[in-house]
Formats: C-alpha cells, structure tokens, sequence
C-alpha cells in the first residue's frame, strides 16, 4: 500500500503519493514556471536545481520564490559544509580545489598537498579532479577524503 504524504504548497495543503519530490515537480504542483522561479523548505533552506530531489514530509511547508535578476541582485550567500566545517560563498560554481583549500585546516585538509584528495559531495557524487567545477547549492555538504598513502608513526 502506497502512503500518502499532506503538506502546504504555498499555503495550499496539497496530497502527493511520494515523499520524495524533485523541484521541478513542486514547481510544476505550483503552476510556476521551472526556469524562473525556486522552492524554499524547512528553515529556509533554497532549492533551485530542477532534478535536485527533495524529501517532503506530513506538514511541511513549502514555498516557491522568483529568482531574482541576475544581473542587478546582489550576491547571495550560500551555505555549505566541508567534512562537517561550516563554510559560506557568494562564488558559484568553485573548483574541487578551491572548495577544499577554502575549508583548509579546520576542515582537516592538508592545503599545501591537494592533489592527495578527492571531493565528494554526501549524494555521492565525486570531484576527482581539482578544476572540476562543483555547483554548490544552500546546505550541499561534501567530504575531501584524502587518497594518498597514510602517514605512519615509526618506533625505534
């Protein structure tokens, strides 16, 4: 038996038979346009990829917003982790590398060998080289996961 989940779409309750939307179809449930405007969910977390999948629980409540103009809004800071590390950016896209050496230390990440790590965001998807071009969504996390050999601790 298939479950059903309620919750409110623009204040409107709303009856889906999946808890797990993607943003199109929200935007779609919302007869709002895919390529104009977004979702907001949960604490104002934003969502604009159209595939991005989204879980949706009973009672939630959902919003959808126009994204601005690019061109006359200012910067938004996008909020994202680094093996835990809380990290912002108005940048978007960044480099794997760029990712990881703002994370830095903090994050446990060696800066001066980024070569010996490999980006991986939580979905698992894998940035396996430096310049990949990462597009970072609100609240995207990531894990730099180091490849190299491991460092030993030798005993006379």
């Amino acid at each position: 038996m298939q479950k059903t989940v309620e919750f409110f779409l623009d204040g409107s309750p709303v009856t889906v038979a999946s808890d797990r939307l993607s943003v199109r179809d929200l935007l779609k449930l919302a007869d709002k346009p895919v390529d104009g405007d977004y979702v907001v969910i949960r604490e104002g977390i934003e969502y604009e990829a159209p595939d991005q999948l989204i879980a949706v629980h009973p009672g939630d409540k959902i919003e959808t917003r126009r994204k601005p103009d690019r061109a006359s809004a200012t910067p938004r800071v996008i909020h994202y982790k680094v093996n835990g590390e809380a990290q912002v950016t108005t940048d978007n896209p960044l480099s794997a590398e760029e990712i990881m050496r703002r994370a830095g230390a903090p994050a446990a990440i060696d800066v001066d060998d980024l070569g010996s790590y490999v980006l991986e965001h939580v979905d698992g998807t894998k940035y396996d080289h430096p310049a990949d071009a990462v597009t970072i969504r609100e609240g995207d996390e990531f894990l730099a996961i180091h490849r190299g050999p491991t460092p030993v601790a030798w005993t006379l």
